[in-house]
């Protein structure tokens, strides 16, 4: 049961009351506009507007004035009528319309209102958090049921303080592992970066050391005697290490060692397989095939000499 006391109203009370419901009556009145008096009635099916029949009124002119007669007296009256009927149908669509309009008007006034209360919130410090994700949005930009969520979502952590530091720690050393994680890999990838720039320079070095022996074993074996016994190791072959074999010999180890850009930055391609076609040609190389006294020896380097050559063809033809 109520505790609550239904006490009768006083007259001063009744009178305020009455005046406060006239004033709010009066700013509806003022809100729609002009009034338009009609006398309806209702019917079943759909609600009719009729006019009262006018009033004639004759003035003293009227009285020596020629009339009409009855059927064009009729025409005339039904034009005005209607011409009235259409007058006082837009009046009523244009006093409905307004009064949608300030319908709608104080709808939106309300709303507005609701809305300035709700923006107007103001977040207890105790509720706010460094560390979780409550600050991350402001709650003036949320709408209702996020704005519920963030508030469960700040009663729970308030409630469970514990848990939520325990979560924070787990994620702060889960963000520590991963950083700690792309670190390595970052030092991995320079320190690979470093080792492969270590291994062109070596064999930039390489290369280049290779062929300037080359050259100098050329330069040496051009000023031996011609009655030296000349074997296949003692010739200098355009390869990166000097074959054992004929089969060592091949277009990889040719092309790599000859074509290099470790070497010779001013020649060009075709200059560097014509200057070695000039060595390796048979009619010029017969001379150090003719120093090798042994016959076998001699069929070995010419062998090899003819496949270089071959070899050289083939890359020149590229």
């Amino acid at each position: 049961m109520s505790s609550k006391l239904n006490l009768k109203e006083t007259p001063a009370e009744r009178e305020k009351r009455i005046a406060k419901e006239e004033r709010r009556a009066a700013r509806k009145r003022q809100k729609r506009g002009p009034e338009l008096h009609f006398n309806h009635f209702h019917e079943p099916d759909a609600r009719q507007w009729h006019l009262s029949e006018p009033t004639i009124f004759r003035t003293p002119e009227d009285v020596d004035a020629a009339y009409l007669p009855r059927s064009q007296e009729n025409e005339a009256t039904s034009e005005q009528t209607a011409k009235d009927y259409e007058k006082i149908q837009k009046e009523l669509e244009e006093a409905n319309f307004r009064a949608k309009l300030f319908d709608e008007m104080g709808e939106d006034e309300r709303i507005d209102s609701i809305e300035a209360r709700f923006n107007a919130y103001r977040v207890p410090n105790r509720w706010a958090r460094t560390g979780a994700n409550n600050n991350t949005r402001n709650p003036n930009d949320m709408d209702e049921d996020e704005y519920a969520e963030w508030v469960r979502r700040g009663m729970w952590e308030r409630h469970h303080k514990q848990e939520v530091e325990e979560q924070e720690r787990r994620e702060k050393e889960k963000e520590a592992r991963k950083e700690h994680e792309r670190k390595l890999r970052r030092e991995s990838r320079r320190l690979e970066e470093e080792a492969r720039e270590r291994r062109k320079q070596r064999e930039f070095l390489s290369i280049r050391r290779q062929f300037d022996s080359y050259q100098t074993a050329w330069a040496s074996l051009a000023s031996r005697g011609s009655t030296s016994n000349l074997r296949f190791g003692d010739i200098p072959w355009p390869m990166t290490h000097q074959p054992r074999y004929v089969s060592d010999i091949t277009k990889e180890a040719i092309s790599d060692f000859l074509l290099s850009a470790h070497h010779s930055p001013d020649k060009s391609t075709k200059k560097r397989i014509r200057e070695a076609l000039f060595i390796y040609h048979p009619d010029r190389f017969e001379k150090w095939t003719n120093l090798a006294q042994n016959p076998t020896e001699r069929e070995i380097i010419q062998e090899a000499a003819d496949k270089v050559v071959r070899i050289l063809n083939s890359l020149g033809g590229e």
